[in-house]
């Protein structure tokens, strides 16, 4: 089912925007950290490395659409001994945009600020314990979705503040909140595979490039 979920929210994603004029496309490009996570007790967690990317369609000057495509990195350090775990979630969203400078008329030729929000699909992938748990069963995963991940659904927030270098080209600040339902892992499964299913949740700070196109 989580297949069929994250092939749907691919096509949507990337391939809606086929059918639109090329003219109020945009393509954006952010780094930054990730902080926040759900881990377990023998560990500690830091901030982790944030990038992501993204499509944009502006229906008008107020109201546009975006598919990101974001990958962040959790490093947790084990609170005894010297041992590291470390996992990749990647995640596929479908978010809406409302361009909130030139709705509340406060933006400017320089300067704007963005609101976007929606919902996605996302997997964590940890190495360490997937190597272990193929080491001890030759059968393999019997887990559905992606064999051996975290997989889960998002619900996303942001707020990204603009700064116009000229018609073509902004920089963006990033500010982003994503909800994680349906997680059943802590993000450093090696030190403790217990599945306990809850709503994790993790926040982006990143800047970056918007192109228009």
């Amino acid at each position: 089912m989580k297949k069929l979920v994250l092939l749907f929210c691919s096509a949507v994603t990337f391939g809606s925007f086929a059918q639109f004029s090329t003219d109020n496309m945009y393509l954006d490009l952010n780094l930054g950290l990730r902080s926040g996570g759900n881990h377990s007790a023998y560990s500690d967690l830091g901030a982790g490395f944030h990038i992501d990317g993204s499509v944009g369609y502006d229906f008008n000057t107020k109201y546009g659409v975006r598919g990101d495509l974001a990958f962040d990195i959790f490093n947790a350090k084990a609170k005894v001994g010297s041992s590291n775990d470390k996992s990749l979630m990647s995640r596929i969203s479908l978010q809406g945009v409302v361009n909130v400078g030139e709705l509340a008329g406060f933006g400017t030729e320089k300067f704007g600020l963005k609101f976007h929000g929606g919902f996605g699909f996302a997997t964590n992938s940890n190495p360490s314990f997937k190597d272990s748990q193929e080491k001890k069963n030759a059968a393999g995963f019997k887990d559905g979705g992606i064999k051996g991940n975290d997989d889960m659904f998002t619900i996303m927030f942001g707020l990204t503040p603009q700064y116009h270098i000229n018609e073509k080209i902004s920089v963006n600040l990033d500010l982003s909140l994503v909800l994680l339902t349906g997680q059943a892992n802590y993000v450093d499964r090696s030190f403790d595979p217990s599945i306990k299913k809850s709503t994790g949740s993790i926040f982006n700070t990143a800047v970056g490039i918007s192109y228009k196109l």
